[in-house]
């Protein structure tokens, strides 16, 4: 993934929390619903949303942990990087400009 470039979720919901801070402290569900955004929401006394597929997103910064990424909807958020795992291949893929 290349950062300034516009992404497409194909597959699977993705969590985004508000910052670093909290990724870094939450190990990713192997699935995501509302008891996960409710449960990591309360815990960490904030509100941490998700990404769907069919969603367009902008990375805006990456590690190898994180990704801090724009979406269509205005949400500025962090998602845990998980793109090199083998379940997550083909799940996120760029868009090509035309």
């Amino acid at each position: 993934m290349n950062v300034g470039k516009l992404y497409q979720v194909k597959k699977w919901f993705w969590l985004l929390y508000p910052s670093r801070d909290i990724a870094a402290r939450c190990s990713p569900p192997a699935t995501v619903g509302v008891v996960d955004l409710a449960y990591y929401s309360r815990k960490y006394n904030c509100n941490v949303t998700y990404i769907s597929p069919n969603s367009i997103f902008c990375l805006l910064e990456k590690d190898e942990n994180f990704l801090k990424v724009l979406t269509t909807n205005g949400e500025l958020g962090w998602m845990i990087n998980q793109q090199d795992e083998a379940w997550a291949k083909d799940t996120i893929e760029e868009i090509k400009e035309t």
